[in-house]
């Protein structure tokens, strides 16, 4: 007779197959602590139902710059503690005495692009005309400091007003804007509108090159631009120079550039990086031995710059023993391609493609 305490094999694997799952359920959900007093705790989930978190956006300052829309002084003031060039402190901030910070990776800046653009007599007509004001709005948009030149002196507040339709978007630009002059009936203004998240303008250092002998038929505007990031300790800053040339004084005006850089460099701030943008009304195999060939480089080479492809007048010229923050980018940007515009669609808007060079955020050509 069969032994009665013997169960049945299906039975016993069963059984063995429960103890077998049901422990390793145990040890892979629950910790085991203490061995006086045994605790059993569940194991914390790995992911969770927390959100992932989206890489953000370009970087923005906490509030709106001030809107100062006032006209350059016509010569440099001394720098005051209301320099935004000065505000930001140098210390490291939430690092405590005698504590040593985390290393962190080296973080990459995004390279500022800086262009010139002659906007062939911008008066009210041309701001009040949808197809020019778009695309006046949306080609600005692609950098971060725009020198303007022929800018109509009929309205003081065209750029005030070009600058608003430029923030509609949510962008954030401002600008500065010279005082009206060149020869009797053809006066004109210069400007800079620049992206306040990625530059900031030092009113007090910007100026008007004065000319009592008239050499110039249009007095170049100078700016004192610093970058937004990274710190200032860090930070480059540099002197913008807008140009713009009379047509028909062009060898004599081109001649004085190089009294133009060595004024700048000379005006007390001690500023060595000096940027010539604007309408120069001549080629870089004209400019660059002008101003020094193997010194000088030219934004723009041997590409024109109007929308007909006939002539390069406009251009960027920076001295690269002193500017090394200059990445050896730039060019024209033909707008008709970009956005397939008609040549009769961009005359309306202007007969020349803005100009550009590309610039690293920090002193000394750090990336």
């Amino acid at each position: 007779m069969e032994d009665s305490t013997r169960g049945n094999p299906i039975q016993v694997a069963v059984v063995v197959l429960l103890l077998a799952g049901g422990g390793w359920y145990f040890f892979k959900n629950y910790n085991i602590q203490g061995l006086d007093g045994l605790s059993v705790s569940p194991k914390q989930e790995l992911w969770g139902d927390a959100e992932l978190t989206s890489f953000p956006g370009e970087s923005q300052f906490s509030s709106d710059s001030d809107r100062y829309g006032s006209n350059a002084a016509s010569s440099p003031a001394t720098a005051t503690s209301d320099s935004p060039f000065t505000l930001a402190s140098r210390s490291a901030a939430g690092v405590a005495p005698g504590n040593i910070a985390p290393a962190s990776p080296a973080k990459r800046f995004k390279s500022l692009r800086i262009a010139s653009w002659a906007l062939d007599g911008f008066g009210p007509t041309k701001l009040g005309n949808p197809i020019v004001r778009q695309n006046v709005v949306r080609i600005v948009h692609q950098f971060d400091i725009v020198a303007l030149q022929q800018i109509a002196a009929i309205e003081r507040d065209l750029i005030p007003r070009l600058v608003d339709d430029i923030n509609q978007s949510g962008r954030r630009y401002d600008y500065v804007l010279g005082e009206a002059n060149g020869p009797t009936g053809r006066q004109e203004q210069l400007a800079f509108v620049f992206d306040t998240t990625r530059v900031r303008v030092d009113r007090n250092q910007t100026y008007t090159i004065a000319d009592p002998q008239n050499q110039m038929g249009y007095d170049p505007l100078v700016a004192w631009f610093q970058t937004a990031e990274p710190g200032v300790d860090k930070a480059w800053t540099f002197s913008l120079v807008n140009i713009r040339v009379d047509l028909g004084q062009a060898p004599s005006e081109v001649a004085l550039l190089p009294k133009i850089v060595k004024s700048v460099r000379s005006d007390g701030r001690g500023e060595d990086d000096v940027i010539l943008a604007g309408l120069f009304q001549a080629d870089d195999a004209y400019l660059v031995p002008t101003l020094a060939a193997d010194k000088v480089a030219a934004a723009v080479r041997s590409v024109p710059t109007d929308i007909f492809g006939r002539y390069q007048t406009s251009n960027i010229l920076m001295d690269t023993t002193s500017c090394s923050e200059y990445l050896g980018r730039g060019g024209a940007l033909d707008f008709l391609r970009v956005y397939n515009m008609s040549l009769a669609e961009a005359e309306v808007v202007t007969s020349h493609l803005p100009v550009y060079a590309e610039f690293t955020a920090t002193e000394g050509g750090r990336l």
